[in-house]
């Protein structure tokens, strides 16, 4: 039996490697892509969420105090970074804005002068508290507490704990 000579496929075989190449490279380009957009739509659908949870909590308050206005209605939370360099994702921000929102939800409904009497008391509730949040533990201190109103937002800042 024969064997065909080898020289007759070489520039056939050369083709079809340049052609398959040329489609695992494409695909990986294809899929880094999608998966950079899969990611965008992610981060945006987790905001949000987060915001229509935050707008049922507040219309959730505000039928609850519609009446009164010397109570508090509203939580506003804003996370700041600690340091230029430690910067925090978005989605993790927005987490521990909800966990510190969550811990202060007992001053909804509160008078507003207890409220204002009692600012240390919030401030001690909040400051030094360790989040776990994707594996990794976060400190938050608060900058400062401001009760406008019926309104009452606070700053904090949050720093990746260094174990």
């Amino acid at each position: 039996m024969r064997i065909p000579p080898f020289a007759r496929y070489q520039r056939l075989l050369a083709s079809f490697g340049l052609l398959l190449s040329g489609a695992i490279i494409g695909s990986a380009v294809y899929m880094s892509i999608h998966q950079h957009t899969y990611n965008e739509l992610y981060v945006q659908l987790h905001k949000v969420l987060q915001e229509n949870s935050d707008l049922e909590d507040d219309i959730a308050s505000l039928k609850k105090t519609k009446n009164n206005q010397t109570l508090v209605n509203v939580i506003n939370v804003h996370l700041m970074p600690k340091n230029q360099d430690d910067l925090i994702s978005e989605d993790i921000q927005k987490e521990i804005e909800g966990d510190v929102k969550a811990e202060l939800k007992l001053v909804i409904g509160q008078k507003a002068t207890f409220v204002r009497d009692s600012q240390p008391l919030y401030e001690r509730l909040i400051t030094q508290r360790t989040y776990f949040l994707h594996d990794k533990k976060y400190v938050v201190e608060v900058k400062s507490i401001v009760l406008i109103q019926t309104e009452l937002t606070l700053w904090i800042t949050a720093q990746e704990k260094k174990t």
